[in-house]
């Protein structure tokens, strides 16, 4: 091998480093669609929770699992992600002692710019038990068509700005139709992440569900506070 090949292998595998530690750093873990390794502590006025999620290339696995802080009562939300060019598709199941709720759905990646990206979003799926856990909500304990279970269909919007320094910003409208009742139920979450080294960010964001008479569902607002480190 003479040395003129020898430079050109060399020069082709500094090229390729370079190209790999800069997709790294193009991650912005506010993408919903995005592939990496992550763990994280969620805290709000009533619940804590412990945050995980596992990336393998196109595969993304997430487990979250929260205390209420007053109850100790327990829940859990489990994911499977599958990532392709723009479009994904996941398997959502997320209960606690007094029901269950599954959900498969789509969600499709739309690049503005560099910096603005939407991503639209269908589930559908089934929830059944004592309460309603999409979102997690409980209506009047009297109320016996919601004790049989109901079929769910979801619409959502994710609206993320990615700053160049890694830091991003969201909003995430959504509205969960109940078959069974009827009824939809409109949320919103906005929040956003500070990256504080290459390898943990903190964060926070609110989480506004609207009243709906109907379902005897007040108006209410959650804050939470967020921390996680990558890998």
């Amino acid at each position: 091998m003479n040395k003129a090949m020898i430079v050109t292998l060399l020069t082709l595998s500094a090229n390729a480093a370079f190209a790999n530690d800069k997709i790294e750093e193009e991650i912005n873990y506010g993408d919903p669609t995005a592939s990496f390794s992550t763990v994280g502590l969620s805290a709000s006025e009533n619940t804590t929770q412990l945050n995980g999620m596992a990336g393998f290339g196109k595969n993304i696995f997430s487990l979250d699992l929260a205390r209420d802080n007053k109850s100790g009562d327990l829940n859990y939300r489990g994911r499977y992600f599958h990532v392709t060019d723009g479009l994904g598709y996941s398997v959502d199941v997320l209960g606690d002692k007094d029901s269950t709720t599954a959900l498969a759905g789509a969600i499709y990646k739309m690049q503005l710019n560099d910096n603005i990206s939407i991503f639209p979003m269908a589930s559908l799926g089934y929830t059944s038990g004592n309460k309603s856990n999409v979102p997690d909500i409980e209506l009047a304990s009297n109320d016996k068509q919601q004790q049989e279970g109901s079929t769910l269909g979801q619409l959502g919007i994710y609206a993320m700005y990615a700053f160049d320094n890694g830091n991003w910003l969201y909003a995430n409208p959504k509205s969960t139709y109940h078959v069974r009742h009827n009824e939809f139920i409109n949320q919103i979450e906005m929040g956003g992440g500070i990256m504080v080294t290459d390898y943990a960010s903190v964060g926070a964001k609110v989480e506004y569900t609207a009243e709906n008479k109907n379902l005897r569902l007040q108006a209410d607002t959650v804050v939470w506070l967020q921390g996680n480190v990558y890998f």
